[in-house]
């Protein structure tokens, strides 16, 4: 997408609605998951990743949202932070990605790659962070922070490995770039099934969230977006 501006390390975006949103609500996520984690429901619900990425260890995850559809798995076992997640309207008309739990193993090894588009930023907030878990973009490499969120391009080449001795736990939502309005948005999108769903999404969340079968009590009654005045 041209006409953006673009940075591997988006160190400006501490500001972004959505990282003060979920950085506001860490202690309710993180007790949650780590709730569900120390229960063994997360890591059972959780599939290995399906892109063949991960060439050591074992490398899960838990989706929240995958291409703008609510994940029923996630929001039964993790209501409090599906909820939380689904407030943010640049994370639930992502269609072009995702939000998810991602528990990574000690040994992990994830080889380098790249995301599938600049339209949308990925925020890493971290839930559990031992030593020895790092991540590298474009050329520079970082460790997350336990209640602060992490925003990365994802179309730089990254990759991740995990030398520590305990699961790294992050919580990813992946949001449209806060550069783009809410038409520029849809100038790459050829699926339309996608475009379809991005526009439902927008203009009635709600809606769409009890057609997708999520609970009432699950749906937020407020919606949070970057585009709010």
């Amino acid at each position: 997408t041209r006409g953006v501006s673009h940075s591997a390390w988006r160190d400006d975006a501490k500001n972004w609605k959505a990282v003060r949103h979920l950085e506001e609500n860490f202690d309710v996520i993180r007790e949650e998951i780590l709730a569900a984690y120390e229960s063994g429901a997360v890591t059972r619900d959780a599939v290995l990743e399906t892109e063949n990425l991960s060439i050591a260890g074992q490398w899960r995850e838990l989706d929240i949202f995958n291409n703008g559809i609510a994940k029923s798995m996630a929001w039964r076992i993790l209501p409090r932070t599906a909820g939380i997640v689904m407030a943010l309207r640049d994370a639930n008309t992502m269609v072009m990605g995702g939000s998810k739990v991602s528990l990574m193993e000690p040994g992990t090894v994830v080889r380098p790659h790249t995301g599938r588009t600049n339209a949308r930023l990925r925020i890493h907030m971290g839930i559990s962070i031992p030593d020895g878990a790092f991540i590298r973009v474009n050329n520079e490499t970082r460790t997350w922070t336990e209640g602060r969120c992490t925003v990365i391009d994802d179309s730089y080449v990254h990759e991740v490995w995990h030398n520590g001795d305990e699961t790294r736990i992050v919580l990813i939502v992946d949001i449209w770039h806060p550069e783009l309005d809410l038409e520029r948005r849809v100038e790459g999108m050829t699926d339309p099934h996608a475009l379809e769903m991005y526009r439902s999404m927008l203009e009635d969340p709600k809606m769409v969230l009890e057609m997708q079968g999520v609970p009432k009590a699950i749906i937020p009654d407020r919606f949070i977006s970057e585009h709010d005045d």
